[in-house]
């Protein structure tokens, strides 16, 4: 029969694995769904004859429609995509975001999207279908001013202006996400591999050995034997905190200061509520923060003090600065008042006393 601290050790080991195969699984289909678009991307922008661009009656016809496109001359249509910054309903500013541009390539022309600035012979993006929009208020009166012009504009446009945006936000957003997917579960399978590698089992055997002591914790989580605060359980010597890919566990008797936290919460300096929360702090540096509905707090911390006295309970700058700067010296105050209570009880328990 596994042990406890297998079992917690397999749970968030499997929780590892699950979660980040899937977001493996999830980046491995947003790449496959778009394979024709990465493959450009990494490939680059091809170079495209006249005679093939000619030939082309849709950019479909074209795998590679990632190009690069050779003209004579280029002249700017004066159309353009504006974006207009509003305030309500008034327009404070304006910025143009794209240019089109025909670019004389061979007998034909060829209409290009291109970034603001000065025209260019040279242009690389994706030749995709051309937009309505672009249809009826720049070709349509074309045709209507030159149709002789207008027969000449292949059916279709250069997008030159942001083919690679995608791709880059794309690889910003996916690598490091890759790297780390691939990183836990890798650990993961080694966890799971060696079972001693988990952290609840490292975390265990801080205390003692690990076997022993899980067999304790074990006999103590049964539903008539703890009390729960919030997602934390405490049992007659131990507690734990089960989270989707950990469990945290400490003993009762190891706590060292323990106080209550409260945040506020507001918007635009309105206040919106407050959250409670217990803070534990144990001696071999564990600690954990609980969330919970402040009758649960209170409750909690009454539980506490009459289970450890010794322990010191409630916040104070002094108390975190002793803390963080000499946390040997806060163990051994809480080890004397230990002492001292002891001292009491044994003299209060006393023969004549």
């Amino acid at each position: 029969m596994a042990l406890w601290v297998e079992n917690e050790a397999r749970r968030a080991n499997r929780n590892l694995l699950l979660v980040n195969g899937g977001i493996l699984a999830i980046i491995i289909l947003v790449i496959v769904g778009n394979y024709r678009y990465c493959a450009n991307f990494v490939l680059g922008a091809q170079s495209i004859s006249t005679t093939e661009l000619a030939a082309l009656t849709s950019p479909d016809q074209r795998w590679r429609n990632f190009v690069s496109v050779s003209g004579t001359k280029a002249v700017n249509t004066e159309y353009r995509d504006v974006v207009n910054h509003m305030e309500g309903s008034r327009i404070v500013s304006t910025e143009i975001k794209d240019e089109y541009i025909f670019l004389r390539v061979g007998e034909k022309i060829l209409l290009v999207k291109a970034d603001p600035g000065k025209e260019k012979l040279e242009y690389s993006g994706e030749l995709v279908p051309t937009t309505d929009q672009v249809r009826s208020d720049l070709l349509g009166p074309l045709a209507t001013e030159d149709a002789d012009l207008a027969r000449e504009v292949l059916p279709f446009t250069l997008n030159a202006a942001d083919y690679r945006s995608n791709g880059y936000t794309m690889l910003m957003i996916g690598l490091p996400l890759l790297a780390l997917a691939l990183w836990n579960c890798l650990k993961a399978m080694r966890r799971i591999a060696e079972i001693q590698l988990s952290p609840v089992w490292k975390h265990l055997a801080v205390y003692g050995n690990a076997e022993q002591l899980s067999q304790q914790i074990e006999a103590e989580l049964q539903p008539a034997m703890i009390r729960k605060y919030g997602k934390l359980q405490i049992a007659q010597q131990w507690m734990v905190r089960r989270k989707t890919f950990s469990t945290w566990v400490s003993p009762i008797a190891d706590l060292v200061w323990v106080y209550k936290k409260v945040t506020k919460h507001s918007v635009n300096f309105i206040p919106t509520g407050k959250t409670y929360s217990v803070a534990l702090v144990g001696r071999h540096r564990q600690r954990i923060e609980e969330q919970m509905k402040e009758k649960a707090v209170n409750e909690m911390l009454a539980d506490l003090t009459a289970r450890v006295p010794w322990a010191l309970f409630g916040f104070n700058k002094d108390l975190e600065k002793a803390w963080q700067k000499d946390p040997a010296g806060m163990i051994a105050a809480v080890d004397s008042r230990y002492q001292q209570q002891n001292n009491k009880s044994a003299a209060a328990a006393a023969p004549g006393q």
